[in-house]
């Protein structure tokens, strides 16, 4: 339901085109708002999907990324635990930023959501603190 909050022990997943990739890693610049438009960083909760395993959601997300978005080769999908980085950015910025993942579902992607409460003032730093805890990096093609 929209606006729900996703609990610590889930997984979210965000795209990240293959401008925010070097190697096989993530930059944090994949995880800064695209302003003005953008209030919150989108991602996808991948226990929603219900699915059997980690191999089985991402091959889910895939496919509906494919509908909304053009798939660079490079592009990965980086997985996130919500309690892990919430704890380890509240725990590590300065403000002890509270960071609250909310599902934010669409017609064509149930799964959406979104990290809120990014501190703009302190976004550059939030959005390494985040890239330092994505736990998987998956080819988004």
């Amino acid at each position: 339901m929209k606006g729900n909050v996703i609990p610590d022990a889930d997984h979210v997943a965000r795209y990240c085109p293959g401008s925010c990739v070097e190697g096989n890693e993530i930059q944090p610049t994949a995880f800064r708002l695209r302003r003005p438009q953008e209030t919150y960083l989108s991602v996808n909760w991948l226990e929603s999907l219900r699915l059997q395993n980690r191999a089985d959601e991402v091959a889910a997300l895939q496919k509906i990324l494919a509908t909304k978005l053009t798939i660079g080769s490079r592009a990965r999908i980086a997985v996130l635990n919500v309690g892990n980085t919430r704890a380890y950015v509240r725990g590590q910025s300065p403000n002890n930023d509270n960071l609250l993942v909310l599902h934010e579902p669409e017609d064509a992607d149930p799964s959406h959501s979104g990290i809120h409460d990014i501190d703009l003032d302190n976004e550059g730093m939030i959005s390494e603190l985040i890239a330092q805890t994505v736990l998987e990096a998956h080819p988004a093609k």
